[in-house]
């Protein structure tokens, strides 16, 4: 057995969002990215099938596991081989996310509110944290409109707040963009209303 394969258990799934490029998916779902083909060694190409979702807007979920060295794709294969849906294997990831870099932190930035964990470099994970989101919406029963621009900024506001609403209007292509390509995510807004997230103001 591998050690890649050993790691293969729930205790080490991970999740990460990421940017798809010229993506606007209006509604939230779990649309999985269909099998496709890489270059490999010598030229040869090589099907890739992994456990990744385009989710929102133009952000896209990737299941993956950690192997302690190294963090590594999860392909769907490899889903079906740990018995778990893909719902299931982000709750666990999320879990996991909690276990490690602690629960979701609410801190005031400027007119807005930004929210991460013990590691800035993971806050982006949150977005995916619905039990979080709904604890703040029973305060913003309107809504609540959240950017995540890069992999190490997840920020809100209520959808009450004009102002605060404003500033991400304004702000967060620039924050986007400053995130250079290892950090960059998303350039849309989202709104989390109804528990359901859509897409609040379009990607650029």
């Amino acid at each position: 057995m591998t050690a890649e394969h050993a790691a293969l258990a729930p205790a080490n799934l991970r999740l990460v969002l990421r940017e798809r490029q010229g993506s606007n998916k209006a509604g939230e779902s779990l649309a999985i990215v269909e099998p496709f083909e890489v270059e490999g060694e010598a030229g040869i190409k090589v099907s890739m099938a992994p456990a990744w979702y385009d989710l929102v807007g133009d952000l896209q979920l990737r299941l993956a596991y950690d192997t302690g060295e190294y963090v590594l794709t999860l392909h769907a294969s490899q889903l079906d081989e740990l018995r778990l849906t893909a719902d299931e294997a982000i709750a666990i990831a999320l879990a996991n996310l909690r276990r490690e870099h602690g629960e979701p932190q609410v801190a005031a930035w400027h007119n807005l509110r930004r929210v991460s964990g013990r590691d800035d470099e993971v806050s982006s994970t949150y977005f995916m944290d619905r039990a979080f989101w709904r604890t703040q919406l029973a305060g913003h029963p309107q809504g609540l409109v959240v950017a995540v621009p890069r992999t190490d900024a997840l920020l809100f506001a209520p959808l009450a707040d004009a102002a605060a609403v404003a500033s991400l209007r304004q702000g967060v292509a620039g924050l986007h963009q400053g995130g250079g390509v290892d950090y960059r995510l998303s350039s849309a807004l989202y709104l989390f209303e109804g528990d359901r997230w859509t897409v609040f103001q379009a990607p650029t």
